[in-house]
């Protein structure tokens, strides 16, 4: 599998990804939330086998798409 390195901000709304070329997590990107006095800009991103599992990223972090 070839992986192509990409910043979280190229992608669309609902497109997969993972945050190392060999990880076991693949993860969904979701909304963007705006900077506020809650904290900085981030996007949501939830992981695909657990609906539970959210985590909350840059838009500038470096992620790994399949190509």
């Amino acid at each position: 599998m070839t992986h192509t390195t990409k910043q979280l901000r190229d992608l669309k709304q609902g497109d997969t990804f993972k945050r190392k070329p060999n990880a076991a997590a693949t993860f969904i990107r979701n909304h963007y939330n705006r900077k506020d006095f809650f904290g900085p800009a981030n996007f949501s991103c939830s992981d695909v086998d657990d609906m539970n599992r959210e985590i909350f990223l840059k838009p500038s972090t470096l992620i790994y798409v399949e190509a």
